[in-house]
Order: C-alpha cells, then structure tokens, then sequence
C-alpha cells in the first residue's frame, strides 16, 4: 500500500473522483443512456427490432463503461494523478471487453451449477421435497459466488499490471500473491464495505432526490451518484496496490 494508510487513500479517492467534473458527467451520461435503453428494451410496447438494437446499446455502453473504469485502476497503479480521458475510444472497448469475457468465464462455474439447482428445484415442485444435496449444493454456489465476488479486485488488479492480459486473470499463483501483498483482510472488508456503503449512499440520495426534485432527482442518481461511486471503488483499488 506504499506510505499511504487507510484514511490518505480515502480521502485521495474521494477528491480524485470529483476532480474532473467534466468527465464524471460524460461517465454518468454512459450508465443513464444505457439504463434509460434497458429500461427501454424491457417495455411491452417496443418492437422486437427495437427491443434487439437497445439491448445492443445497452451491452456496448457497459462494456465501454468496464474498460474506462479498468484504465482508472490501471493508470492509478502507475501513479497518475487524473481521471483517463474518453482520448481513445477503442482501447477503452478492448479493456472493456477483455473484463466482460473474464467476468463471464469466472461467474460462468457458479452460474451452471445454480442452473443445475434450479432445475432440480422445478422437478422436486415442492421446496419440502428438495432433497438435502441441493440444498448443500445451493450453498456451496452462494460459497463459490462470494468468494469470486470477493477476490476478483485481486485478479483485476493482477491483469492490470499485465497491460490488460485476459491470461493474467488467470494466473491463479500469482493472484494468490497479490492477495497477500495487499492484504487479505483489506481486500475482502474495505472493498466489500464500499459496495454496501455506496449502495446505500446510491438508493438513500435517489430516494431523497426523487421525492425532493422529483424531474431533476430522477437523472441526479446515474448521472452523478453512480459514476462517482464507480471512479471512488476503481481509485480506492489501484491505490491499495501501490
């Protein structure tokens, strides 16, 4: 962690994520665009063509959003200073991309054996009749969801010390090392808190705006609240390593 302790990296994370406002606006345009298209695509009266070129929208602009949030990280561990600018849409889409497909392939495990519950579950048609390896089976996938959850800042951390590989993601020996120099403790608690805190933080002010400024406190929560929320957990990461 360097000669910074907890509170320094707070407080750096926090001055960090407002100190551009101009593009903490342009992320916020990104997550409202692309929740406004799947608010969209999920309405009876759109068309089925409609519906296809929205969902697109919605996929591409997540994926632009994990490769910006993944070059936060990254030029953060090399010591910069500033927010990365939108200078180079397709290396920010490579990033992006890379991140979905190692997401996809870490969650994929998890996902097939709940698929498998399921089923099971819809066969049995009774919860009482669930037979008890299912239920050991459900919690081992909430296990295996939790600790990937947990530990994946570790491998995007590990990757992004690689210029984006997607096979550091999976080197399991060296992210395991990456996990001990950081800090198991720190890695698991204060990353975990920042979720459940800026969740919290995210659906208390939306409330709060939406009742307040009902047409201006609407747009507040995904133009501001979430990309700051975003840039502070991708700073307050590439921080703690380094």
């Amino acid at each position: 962690m360097g000669s910074m302790n907890l509170n320094e990296i707070i407080i750096d994370a926090m001055k960090y994520s407002a100190s551009d406002l101009k593009m903490l606006l342009l992320l916020g345009l990104v997550l409202f665009i692309a929740d406004f298209a799947d608010s969209l695509s999920g309405a009876g009266e759109t068309t089925d063509i409609l519906r296809f070129f929205l969902s697109v929208l919605v996929i591409l602009l997540a994926i632009f959003e994990a490769g910006y949030v993944f070059r936060i990280v990254e030029e953060t561990i090399h010591g910069s200073k500033k927010l990365p600018q939108f200078n180079d849409l397709k290396i920010t889409f490579i990033h992006g991309l890379k991140e979905t497909i190692v997401l996809i392939m870490y969650f994929s495990i998890p996902l097939l054996l709940f698929v498998l519950f399921f089923v099971e579950f819809l066969f049995s048609m009774d919860l009482d009749d669930v037979p008890g390896e299912s239920a050991v089976l459900f919690l081992i996938i909430l296990a295996i969801t939790v600790i990937i959850y947990a530990f994946f800042p570790a491998v995007l951390l590990h990757r992004a010390h690689h210029n984006g590989d997607v096979r550091a993601s999976f080197d399991f020996k060296k992210i395991y090392h990456k996990i001990r120099n950081v800090g198991i403790k720190r890695l698991i608690i204060v990353y975990l808190g920042i979720f459940i805190v800026g969740t919290m933080v995210e659906v208390a002010l939306s409330d709060s705006l939406a009742n307040s400024v009902p047409i201006i406190g609407t747009f507040i929560p995904d133009l501001i609240i979430a990309p700051y929320i975003l840039i502070f957990s991708a700073r307050f990461l590439g921080l703690i390593d380094r």
